[in-house]
């Protein structure tokens, strides 16, 4: 973790748009309170009062405080850069791309920079074609190291990428630069296999065939570059198969499930209960320790002693108590085992990767939960490994990731478990419980990995994407596109070593908390156009409310963090549409762009002393006549807008209106079309270029 804190500012931002209500794509409705006045007036122009990144018009080419932008594109696909070739070379740039994304990584020679007053600008093209792009600049994360991202780019493409420094200071730094060409990530294509080696569950063949199918353990020992290892429909009560063997992008070694096939981690042997005191009952298991017992599906909660189980005082839950081999059960109404169907976890995992280019698909994962750190799949050290299209149900963790992982993908599948109706202080109590669906274990050292499209329920926390301790510069990790809902704690958790993580285009509902990032330590993450909504789900004793993002954390220091076109929607009574708890402390914390929508409040803010730069929001409360609460003020309540910015420097160019959501009720969250959150955003060069219409829509849903 970097302590390293001598500048807030990333960069200056120098862009103006002047916004009409609607233009092109409607009416804007009643545009409410704003900061420079009230409807469809200007929302560009001015720096905002006390921000650290004013939006100010106008481009300068070359050196100074170079601009970026001018007048909005108005529907391109980005804004030319009118600088012209770089002054000169300097440093370094590392250029590291994904799918749809290239992490940025410029390192300057030491003492180049001595007062660190320069900042770093961005530009990017498809390799060899016109004009240079403006992309969002890079932050600051060390005295000579910048990072930042490219977003929204082609895969398999080549790209020119250049960094351009402007330094107050003048030459030798200013108007220089550094430029490099790097690919993004070509789209997986799995090919045909080259032998296809069958199994069944009862398989006991030794040539793999439809005729004779082998057991699970034979084909994968035989399973080479380019070998499918096909898995007929039935329950394999198996797992601890590690798999150290390597395919290649053109030949991989590919694990796919027929219809109904299912890998169970539980014993099938049939156990004798007996009755013991108190609606206890007791039996013997054959393999110690396990973790995860089921009855009737439920996960049954883990106590640490025999009194407690007895009593039930993790709040009456039904649980178990596990000493060795020595497994005691007590189920609701003091129900004996033998009337349900329960299930007891005999494995730690089904299988270990070490190796590369090994595709699991279309499998279903359960019962995984004996022993220690147990999960259904453990990527020790490999990389180019893809899951997909698998189901994870009920398992102590989906996926778990250490080591050097680079260029995992995991998308498709659905992770869940049953301990959504556990209250937060008993999962916390117990501690083992708040892995979720995917865990990055430290240290982890890789990069790359892309995690999209899954589903995520009814965990306590639906996963976690940063390691604690990382030797990585960048973690470059995508998360887009996922749903994360019926979680207990947070939505997604990218606490720990977070630097060029981007999360954008995901949906969280029904969860206490959307995002944590609580800390990320470096910096800087990226949350663009997600969707969260009912937060404040959970049953917390204590009545804990929502947390859209949540910041507060006496775990370290998070780097920059930032918050764009984000929709909060709290809709459940008693919850704010944005909230700043301590302790907690950042580099800094940059918003534009984003629904702050609440039920009590739009915004509060119990951590007043730590650096922000909030503007162009939609700060919106149906359930309080006070807008925003802000501690460390005389007056703490503030009723509008022109009081906030006033009282905070924050919001200069704020909306305050309703949002008219076109079908909230039904989780359509983008603009109607009176909304006065269409046209009212502002310009942000390499994160909403391409908008509709004469400025970009507030939130994460731009109309078309």
């Amino acid at each position: 973790m970097t302590t390293w804190l001598p500048r807030l500012v990333p960069v200056v931002l120098s862009v103006a748009i002047s916004a009409c209500s609607g233009g092109a794509k409607g009416s804007g409705g009643t545009a409410g309170t704003a900061g420079g006045g009230t409807g469809g007036g200007s929302v560009g122009g001015g720096a905002g009062a006390g921000g650290n990144m004013p939006d100010t018009g106008g481009a300068t080419a070359g050196g100074g405080t170079t601009g970026i932008g001018g007048a909005g594109p108005g529907g391109s696909t980005g804004t030319p850069s009118t600088a012209g070739a770089l002054g000169s070379t300097v440093g370094s740039l590392e250029l590291y791309g994904t799918f749809h994304a290239m992490g940025v990584i410029a390192t300057l020679p030491a003492g180049t920079d001595a007062n660190s007053n320069a900042v770093a600008n961005l530009e990017y093209r498809v390799s060899g074609t016109g004009d240079y792009l403006l992309g969002f600049p890079l932050t600051r994360v060390a005295a000579t190291s910048f990072v930042g991202s490219l977003f929204w780019l082609t895969p398999g493409t080549s790209y020119d990428v250049r960094v351009r420094y402007a330094d107050p200071d003048g030459a030798p730094l200013d108007g220089a630069g550094a430029g490099a060409t790097a690919s993004t990530r070509a789209e997986i294509s799995i090919p045909s296999p080259t032998r296809t080696l069958q199994v069944s569950p009862t398989g006991s063949g030794t040539v793999c065939s439809a005729a004779t199918p082998c057991p699970l353990s034979q084909a994968l020992g035989q399973a080479q570059a380019g070998d499918e290892v096909l898995l007929a429909a039935g329950t394999y009560y198996q797992g601890e198969f590690t798999i150290s063997a390597s395919g290649t992008a053109a030949a991989p070694i590919s694990i796919r499930g027929a219809t109904g096939a299912i890998l169970d981690g539980s014993d099938p042997a049939t156990f004798t209960w007996t009755s013991q005191a108190g609606g206890v009952f007791a039996t013997t298991v054959n393999r110690p320790d396990p973790h995860l017992v089921t009855a009737n599906g439920a996960r049954l909660y883990p106590y640490s002693d025999l009194s407690s189980l007895t009593a039930l005082s993790a709040s009456s839950t039904p649980g178990l108590f596990a000493n060795g081999t020595a497994l005691s059960a007590h189920l609701a109404g003091d129900a004996s085992p033998t009337a349900a169907t329960m299930a007891v976890s005999r494995y730690n995992y089904a299988f270990t990767l070490t190796g590369s280019f090994v595709f699991i698909r279309d499998l279903t994962f359960q019962n995984y939960g004996q022993g220690d750190y147990a999960k259904a799949i453990y990527i020790r050290d490999g990389s180019d490994n893809l899951v997909q299209g698998c189901r994870f149900i009920t398992n102590d963790l989906g996926i778990g990731l250490k080591g050097t992982t680079d260029r995992n993908v995991i998308q498709d599948n659905e992770f869940s478990d049953t301990i959504f109706g556990w209250t937060w202080e008993d999962v916390k109590a117990e501690g083992n419980l708040e892995t979720g669906g995917v865990r990055f274990y430290s240290p982890d050292d890789g990069r790359g990995t892309v995690i999209r499209r899954n589903k995520f329920h009814d965990f306590f926390d639906g996963l976690g994407i940063c390691p604690t301790e990382s030797a990585a510069v960048t973690n470059e990790t995508d998360f887009y596109e996922n749903q994360s809902y019926n979680n207990g704690d947070d939505g997604i958790e990218t606490d720990g070593r977070c630097a060029n993580v981007r999360l954008w285009s995901n949906v969280f509902h029904d969860t206490l908390s959307g995002i944590s990032l609580a800390p990320v330590m470096d910096g800087p993450v990226y949350c663009l156009r997600n969707q969260i909504y009912l937060a404040g789900a959970g049953h917390s004793q204590a009545g804990y409310t929502a947390i859209p993002f949540k910041f507060n954390s006496d775990d370290g220091a998070s780097g920059t963090i930032y918050l764009l076109h984000n929709t909060v929607d709290a809709q459940r009574a008693g919850n704010d549409g944005f909230k700043i708890l301590s302790p907690g402390t950042w580099q800094l914390l940059y918003t534009r762009n984003n629904v702050w929508a609440g039920t009590l409040y739009a915004m509060e803010n119990a951590n007043p002393t730590q650096p922000l730069d909030m503007d162009y929001d939609d700060l919106w409360s149906n359930g309080s006549d006070t807008l925003v609460r802000w501690d460390g003020l005389s007056n703490t309540h503030l009723a509008a807008i022109p009081a906030l910015t006033a009282a905070t420097g924050q919001q200069s160019h704020g909306l305050s209106a309703a949002p008219v959501f076109t079908a909230p009720a039904t989780a359509d969250f983008t603009p109607g079309p009176s909304s006065p959150l269409i046209d009212r955003g502002i310009y942000i060069p390499g994160i909403n270029d391409g908008f509709s219409g004469q400025a970009p829509d507030i939130g994460a849903v731009e109309t078309k």
